[in-house]
């Protein structure tokens, strides 16, 4: 059996304005302030099946959830099948400015998907 293409690297959104349905099952979506301000502590949601629910089943769950700031790994979170909804919050803080902060889930069935979300740092 061939190996399946969503396993091939990381699942990206194509086109937020046309989500298909197995994008909107996967997408990590973050919720976070638009700017918080350096070295304070606030909350990050990322909550997978957000705009269409995910399965929760023996055989087709989400593993984990993960959290960057850029490329700076700062949380994960692992889950079962069954008996935990995928969503998480992290309260985290970020010494300086980044670019966005980076959500990745995997799917034991769909492979690794990708959410970023901006977030301006100020001094």
């Amino acid at each position: 059996m061939p190996w399946p293409k969503l396993f091939d690297g990381v699942n990206q959104i194509e086109d937020l304005q046309s989500l298909s349905d197995l994008e909107k099952k996967h997408a990590p979506i973050i919720s976070a302030p638009a700017s918080v301000k350096a070295n304070e502590f606030f909350n990050v949601t990322v909550e997978v099946g957000k705009m269409l629910g995910h399965p929760n089943e023996m055989k087709h769950f989400i593993e984990f959830v993960e959290l960057y700031a850029d490329d700076r790994f700062l949380a994960r979170a692992d889950f079962t099948a069954e008996t935990v909804r995928p969503e998480v919050t992290f309260s985290i803080c970020l010494p300086g400015p980044i670019e966005q902060l980076r959500a990745f889930e995997r799917c034991n069935v769909h492979g690794t998907w990708e959410w970023d979300s901006p977030v301006e740092v100020s001094e």
